[in-house]
C-alpha cells in the first residue's frame, strides 16, 4: 500500500512572504491601531444638574462647556428668579444643530431636567452643561 505524501513548503521567496504579510498582517495591525486610537475618542458622560438659580441676582450669566467634538457657549438671562432667556453664543456641533431648540424647553420648564433632542444627544447635553456652568458663576 502506498502512503500519501504531504508536501509543506517551508521555504518561500521574500516576495511571497512580503505579499502574504501585506495581505494578512498589515490590515490586522492597522485595524488594531485604529481600534486603540478610537478608544481614546470615547466621549465621557456628561452629568447635568439644575443649580439653585432662583436665588441669583438679576443679570446675564455666561457659561461655556467643551465636550470634545461639541462645544457651546451660552448667555442665560435671569430676572426675578426666573430664566427669562437663553441665548446660544456659539455652538460647534457638526450635525447637532437641532439640539439648539432645547433652550426653549429650559425656559419653559425653568429647569435643566428636560428631554434631550433625539439625534443630537451629545449637543443637547453640552448646551445644558454650558447653562449649568453659567448659572453657577457670577454675572
Amino acid at each position: 500500500m502506498r502512503q500519501a505524501r504531504i508536501v509543506i513548503p517551508f521555504l518561500i521567496s521574500k516576495k511571497t512572504l512580503a505579499k502574504r504579510l501585506k495581505t494578512t498582517c498589515i490590515p490586522f495591525i492597522a485595524a488594531l491601531m485604529t481600534a486603540v486610537s478610537l478608544q481614546s475618542c470615547v466621549a465621557p458622560k456628561i452629568v447635568v444638574k439644575t443649580p439653585d438659580f432662583p436665588s441669583l441676582p438679576d443679570g446675564t450669566y455666561r457659561g461655556s462647556y467643551d465636550g470634545g467634538l461639541v462645544k457651546a457657549t451660552v448667555d442665560v438671562h435671569i430676572a426675578t428668579g426666573c430664566i427669562e432667556k437663553v441665548t446660544i453664543v456659539s455652538h460647534k456641533c457638526g450635525l447637532g444643530k437641532p439640539a439648539e431648540a432645547i433652550v426653549d424647553d429650559v425656559v419653559r420648564r425653568q429647569s435643566l431636567d428636560v428631554d434631550v433632542v433625539s439625534g443630537a444627544t451629545r449637543s443637547s447635553k453640552v448646551i445644558l452643561k454650558a447653562i449649568e456652568i453659567a448659572l453657577t458663576r457670577q454675572p
